[in-house]
C-alpha cells in the first residue's frame, strides 16, 4: 500500500475516476487537464493516489489552509474517492489512514477536516475522525 502524489501522467485516471463526482458538471479533459496543472503546481494542494501493487485505488485531494488561531494550518480532505472496482474492501479507511500519517509528519498542521453530505460515507469517516457540530455554509460562484 503506497500514498503518492499524483503527476500530469495521473490526469487521465484522476479525469476518469472524478467522473461520478462532477455530475451535474460537465467539461473537457483538455479543460481539467489545464486546471490539473495548475493543482499539481500548487504548494497548497496535494493531490494524491492511493495505489497497492501499482493499481491506483483511490483518489483525495488535501487543501491546506491558514489557522492562526492554532499557530499552524488545516488540511480539508476534497474529492475523496475509492475506483468502483476496488470498493467494500476497506480502502476508504486505509486512504484516511494513510493521509493521516501523511499530514501528520508536518509538525505545524492541526486538523484534519473533511466534510460530507452522504450518508453512506459518514460511517466510514466516523470510524476514524471524530464527528463534529460544526456547520458549513457555501454558495456556488462562477460557473462552469
Amino acid at each position: 500500500m503506497l500514498l503518492r502524489k499524483a503527476t500530469i501522467n495521473d490526469c487521465l485516471w484522476i479525469y476518469e475516476i472524478l467522473e461520478e463526482l462532477r455530475n451535474p458538471v460537465e467539461y473537457s479533459f483538455d479543460s481539467f487537464k489545464a486546471f490539473f496543472h495548475q493543482m499539481i503546481t500548487n504548494d497548497n494542494v496535494q493531490l494524491l493516489i492511493l495505489t497497492d501493487n501499482e493499481e491506483n485505488i483511490g483518489y483525495v485531494t488535501l487543501n491546506k489552509f491558514s489557522m492562526p488561531r492554532y499557530i499552524g494550518y488545516g488540511v480539508e480532505m476534497e474529492e475523496f474517492i475509492i475506483h468502483k472496482k476496488h470498493r467494500g474492501k476497506g480502502y476508504s479507511y486505509k486512504l484516511i489512514e494513510e493521509v493521516k500519517k501523511y499530514i501528520q509528519a508536518d509538525k505545524t498542521i492541526r486538523k484534519l477536516i473533511i466534510k460530507s453530505n452522504g450518508n453512506d460515507s459518514k460511517p466510514i469517516y466516523a470510524k476514524v475522525l471524530n464527528e463534529t457540530d460544526l456547520v458549513t455554509f457555501q454558495t456556488y460562484l462562477n460557473k462552469i
